[in-house]
């Protein structure tokens, strides 16, 4: 019984997903999300509460992998500002950029383009908001353990620099960026990006 349950969810979120990417989450109907999966509109919203709630669900994969990766790069706890520049970190980095593009092109696409009209349309905004409230505490933090650094950036210029991850996914997204020029792309990005703030961290020293 179990496995029909989830069979059904599944069913109805592959063909969610697709009309989604098609009209965008606005100009879909539960209607013909119910048509096109098969099941009844009233039995999908036993599943689901709302449109809004089926479009959560679908792209629910990649925005915990935005949370997973602020977390990781931006809370003091998990990583020293100077494991930055380590042999292989720059690499590490652009590679899971690269299987976050590779994993989730679609849902990226939905997440950045389709999702207007849904409780996710400002997710780049709250994001980078966010994003950057945590850069802003993390460098605090890592002022008390290096002081002789240069920690005192404008609070505009943090959040200019939450936005280009966003604009790098999105124009990837846009102009149709093969797989492997996307890793190469990648691999520039965060070499540039990492260099840069060195340069800005030591540059008085």
């Amino acid at each position: 019984m179990q496995r029909k349950k989830d069979d059904i969810g599944k069913c109805v979120e592959k063909e969610a997903k697709k009309i989604f990417l098609k009209k965008g989450f606005a100009k879909t109907s539960m209607r013909e999300i119910a048509e096109k999966s098969g099941v009844g509109l009233s039995n999908i919203y036993n599943y689901y509460v709302s449109k809004d709630d089926l479009f959560c669900s679908i792209v629910a994969p990649v925005v915990n992998e935005f949370k997973e990766m602020i977390d990781s790069y931006h809370n003091p706890k998990n990583i020293d500002v100077t494991q930055q520049w380590m042999p292989g970190m720059a690499e590490k980095t652009a590679a899971e950029y690269s299987c976050i593009m590779q994993k989730y092109r679609d849902l990226l696409n939905l997440l950045l383009f389709k999702s207007a009209g849904s409780s996710l349309a400002n997710f780049k905004e709250e994001f980078t908001d966010e994003a950057t409230e945590m850069m802003l505490k993390y460098m605090d933090a890592m002022k008390q353990i290096y002081p002789a650094l240069k920690w005192d950036f404008s609070p505009f210029f943090i959040h200019i620099n939450a936005v280009q991850m966003f604009t790098l996914l999105e124009e990837i997204i846009m102009h149709k960026i093969s797989e492997k020029d996307a890793e190469q792309i990648f691999i520039e990005y965060v070499n540039y990006h990492n260099n840069g703030w060195k340069i800005l961290i030591y540059n008085d020293l």
